[in-house]
Formats: structure tokens, sequence, C-alpha cells
């Protein structure tokens, strides 16, 4: 406002200047005019004055709508747990439960979870059933932990229904959940989020995908994993849908080989006996995945039958690498993992939380697998 002041007594000033000229020569005309010049003078500086505030304050608004598009959002991204430099879950009890932890894929995920307690600080409990994807174990560790309850659950279910009982149980002690991987399905018992990747979407796009690399044309068959999981029962629904979707494949078997890589090994020989024209194996993670590839490569048919599925390992990627997996769809255990540990320390926190977040995969192929591969290689 210094200026406006400045620009009003500048144009006051040379107003007077005038009037006093006019008046030494007598005429009341001329002080007619003068008065009117005066006035004239005055309602212009008001008029420059008020146009400087306006144009002050139309710049001021520019440089806050400037600085609000500059601004990092606040906000998650859609389906992402929403960003916090919090530390709720320090201090407190995580109990971590585990289809298994022989199963690369929850080793991973065990890994995962004990690195990231060291950064949250907090406490945390791995249980996993010595026999893999056991319920009934499932079932008595959840029951044990209870004699000294955590302060949180992350629980992968490795029977979505038949964990029911001992969800119950937790509930009942009013302990949060946070669901991860495969979704508990029992309608009557409680979680407080779920975590995972789009188990439909992955199965739809894993087959889409090796039809595109491979062609429009073949003969496929299933490996499927564990009866009564969430995960594989949604993968293998996404894969027919796939397979629908192209009317030159067909599927020629489905088999059950219970994420178990030597019980898929074994399938697969069965089927190689059976069917001599097999073009395409969709075996639905990545222990299956590599006993196919044992039992094709036995047979001498690596170059005739491509390998798609899902998961990754250093051991996966080096198959890759060697030619005998095709291609893989990443749905990442230290991903989903990390992402319930970031729900759980929400919920900690008092925060408001989505019921379904889900984390991306990542295609593998030879043509970025060296590079993926390091992911891996350094944990």
């Amino acid at each position: 406002m210094r200026k406006t002041t400045k620009v009003v007594s500048a144009v006051l000033a040379a107003a007077m200047i005038f009037s006093l000229s006019a008046c030494s020569s007598g005429s009341s005309t001329a002080s007619t005019t003068a008065a009117a010049t005066t006035a004239a003078a005055t309602e212009a500086a008001t008029t420059a004055a008020a146009t400087e505030v306006a144009t002050e304050a139309a710049a001021t608004e520019a440089a806050t709508e400037a600085a609000k598009e500059e601004a990092p959002a606040a906000e998650a991204q859609e389906g992402k747990p929403a960003p916090t430099s919090e530390n709720w879950l320090k201090g407190k009890k995580v109990d971590v439960l585990l289809k298994s932890y022989t199963h690369m894929f929850w080793v991973e995920a065990a890994n995962e979870a004990k690195q990231l307690g060291e950064e949250y600080g907090c406490d945390v409990e791995i249980l996993a059933p010595t026999v893999a994807n056991s319920n009934e174990e499932q079932i008595e560790l959840i029951e044990r932990s209870l004699i000294t309850p955590p302060d949180i659950y992350i629980i992968v279910p490795a029977d979505s229904a038949g964990i029911a009982p001992a969800i119950q149980e937790i509930n009942d002690a009013g302990i949060p959940i946070v669901n991860v991987n495969t979704k508990i399905s029992d309608e009557s018992v409680l979680y407080d989020a779920f975590v995972s990747c789009n188990q439909y979407d992955l199965g739809y796009d894993t087959v889409s995908k090796g039809i595109e690399l491979i062609g429009e044309e073949g003969k496929a068959v299933i490996i499927n994993g564990k009866p009564g999981a969430q995960t594989y029962a949604m993968r293998t629904e996404g894969a027919y849908a796939a397979f629908a979707d192209h009317a030159g494949w067909e599927v020629l078997d489905e088999q059950i080989a219970n994420a178990d890589r030597s019980e898929a090994m074994n399938t697969m020989q069965t089927l190689l006996t059976k069917y001599d024209n097999i073009t395409m194996v969709y075996a639905e993670d990545g222990e299956m995945s590599l006993g196919c590839a044992e039992a094709i490569k036995q047979a001498g048919k690596t170059d005739d039958i491509k390998i798609i599925g899902e998961n990754s390992s250093v051991e996966i990627c080096q198959a890759i690498k060697d030619g005998n997996l095709f291609m893989m769809y990443d749905d990442a255990a230290w991903a989903q993992t990390k992402m319930g540990f970031e729900v759980a320390n929400l919920i900690m926190g008092g925060q408001t939380v989505e019921k379904t977040y889900y984390s991306d995969i990542q295609l593998i192929t030879s043509d970025n697998v060296d590079e993926y591969a390091k992911r891996y290689e350094t944990n």
C-alpha cells in the first residue's frame, strides 16, 4: 500500500499547484475549472489505488492456487493405505499367521514381516503350521497365541471358511485383524481390512498374457492349488474367463496339486502320458510351476510346452533365464506383507481404513528377468 499512498499524494500535489496558478489570474471561471480538475485528479488517484489493490489480491490468489497444485497429495492412491509418518505400531505385539514356513512365497512373507518388525520397532511373532496349509494347526496356533494375546493379528488363512472358529475367538477378545492374501469367507466373523492382489484379475491376466505371447491357438492344462483356499479358486475362475475370451484355445484338463512341487511334478507326468498335444501349462503358484517344469524337462518337451504361472523367487527367475519357465506374474509376498503392516499401523493409530486394499503385480519374462531378479537376490 506504500506505492498507492505515493500515487495519491503526487496527484493531489499537482492539482494544488494548478489551482494556485489559476487563482493568481483572478478569474472565477479558472477557479471553477481548477476545482473540477482537483476533483477529477482525486478520483483518478482513488481509481489507481483500487486497481493496485485488486492487482495485488489477484496475484496473491494466483500464488495460493499455484502452491496448492505444487503441494504433494496427502491422500492415498486409490486402493492403497493412506500415507503417514506416524508409527503407531512401535512397542506393539503383532502376530503373523501364515499358511506355511516352507513354501517359497511364505518364507518371503515371513522374512519381510521380521524386517518390518525391526523398522516399526514392534514385536513380531511368526505363526505357521508344521504341515503346510493345515487349517487345524492354524486354529491351534491362534488359540495358543490368545493366552498371551497380541495387539493385532495379520492372518493368512489356509482355509477361507474353515478358519472361522478361531477368528470368532479373536473377535470375542476384541483384537483387530488384518486379513492378507487369502480372504476369510465366513461372513459370520469379522476382520478389519483385507490386503491382497486381485486374485481373479491375476488368473485372468496371467492366461491372457500367456496367450498374447504364445499365440491365439493351443491346448492347455491347469494345475490348481489348495481346495478351500480363496486365492486359487479366484485364479481358476479368472483363468477360465480368459480362455473363454480366446476361441482358439481349449482347456484339456484341470488337476489339483495342493501347492506342492513334488505333487505337481507327479501330476504333470500323468498329464503328459494322457495328452500328447499340450502347448501351455497354467500352474497357479511358483512351487507347482517348478514341479511341472521338472516333469516337462524330463520328458524332453521344454521347447514344446510353455509354463505360465504366479509368484517369484531367485529359483523362479533362474528357471525363466534357463527357459524352463516361460512367463510369470509376481504377486509379491513382500508387497502384500508390507501393505498389511501399513494397514495395521493405521488401525493401531485409530485411523479409518478401507475394507479392501490391492497390491500391484509384476510381469516377468526373459526380457526383464535379469533386472527383476535383483530384488530377490538382495533378500
